[in-house]
């Protein structure tokens, strides 16, 4: 059929195995399976029906004649121009998918196959990525790669077939000693535990977590709950954020997500806020360790969008940056809950939290 791409179904990525039909673009070459793309309803009883997807079409239609077109590049095949013009359109017995419909279903498909043999390696000390590579693949020259990409952190990510082989090369490379190799697991939960008086002994917190709420048959406890941050509430209370392990928060769930304190019953809350840089408003990083204020870029009001520090900001205007920039609707601030990109990263963060249960 011509060169591996032209055999890879664009839904799937399979190959033609000759059991269904295969759609195949007259002018691009490209295809895929008809069960694939929905469109079971060919007349055509081919095993290789020709087909016109919406690019191309665009092109032929520009031309003079799209029936004319069609029938010379057939070259002899036989094919009803109405088949061709009803699946390019995908309206083929109201079962079929446009062009657009497949590109969305393809991506949507890559995003949701989501392998779970990856390894993420990153040196000990200072070392390039690319050398970093090179001694990688000279370790594990009997291990078969699937694919490898290096991370914007100068870290590199591979591929591998499988969980046992995954594991025996991070092994492996442990044993090296130079290298750090982890299997990219989900995150550990944050909580925030609301309004705990002001007189409550931030020192003896933790402490205070584990006995009040019997969390000592859970083995090394007292290293499984970390504060991350603190800030000031109503009524001069405070909500703590704490770090904790997924079995530590599984058990917190388990009590109604509810915590006992020396003064009182405190509500439990995941907590899903983005790390935000106040800088350059990009996640991942606080504005402390932001490159382009190492290079003396202008910052971004996290308010009104302005080229100013947000906290000196005196406007009343709300505008979001990213949505401004991306043409969106931007009647808001950067951490607003009205924002799509702020709350798409809370859901990736979400999904990408491991909670216990």
């Amino acid at each position: 059929m011509g060169s591996l791409v032209d055999e890879l179904c664009l839904v799937c990525h399979e190959r033609d195995d000759g059991k269904v039909k295969w759609l195949k673009c007259l002018k691009c070459k490209l295809g895929g399976h008809s069960t694939c793309m929905r469109m079971t309803g060919l007349k055509s009883n081919a095993s290789e029906v020709n087909w016109v997807c919406d690019p191309c079409a665009l092109v032929i239609k520009s031309e003079v004649h799209l029936r004319e077109e069609i029938n010379v590049m057939t070259d002899g095949v036989t094919l009803a121009v109405e088949e061709a013009v009803s699946a390019q359109s995908g309206q083929v017995e109201r079962d079929g998918m446009n062009w657009a419909e497949v590109v969305s279903r393809c991506r949507k498909r890559k995003r949701t196959q989501k392998n779970k043999n990856l390894l993420i390696i990153k040196a000990k000390g200072s070392k390039k990525a690319v050398d970093m590579k090179k001694e990688v693949e000279e370790l594990l020259s009997d291990v078969q790669i699937m694919d490898s990409k290096f991370t914007n952190k100068g870290n590199i990510v591979i591929n591998l077939e499988s969980e046992e082989k995954r594991n025996a090369a991070q092994n492996k490379l442990h044993e090296v000693g130079n290298l750090i190799a982890s299997n990219g697991k989900r995150w550990d939960p944050k909580i925030m535990v609301c309004n705990v008086a002001w007189n409550e002994d931030k020192e003896s917190l933790i402490e205070e977590i584990i006995v009040r709420n019997n969390l000592e048959s859970i083995d090394g406890v007292i290293n499984k709950i970390k504060i991350v941050s603190e800030r000031p509430a109503a009524g001069g209370t405070v909500h703590y954020v704490l770090k904790c392990d997924p079995e530590v928060r599984a058990r917190i769930h388990g009590m109604n997500d509810k915590l006992k304190l020396k003064w009182g019953v405190h509500q439990v809350y995941d907590h899903y806020f983005p790390l935000l840089c106040y800088h350059c408003l990009k996640f991942g990083h606080k504005s402390d360790s932001c490159q382009c204020k190492v290079k003396g870029h202008a910052p971004h009001c996290y308010k009104c969008a302005g080229q100013h520090e947000g906290r000196s900001c005196q406007s009343d205007v709300r505008k979001c940056f990213k949505c401004a920039a991306s043409k969106r609707q931007s009647e808001h601030s950067v951490s607003s809950l009205s924002c799509p990109i702020f709350t798409s990263e809370v859901n990736r963060i979400r999904l990408n939290t491991n909670h216990g249960f």
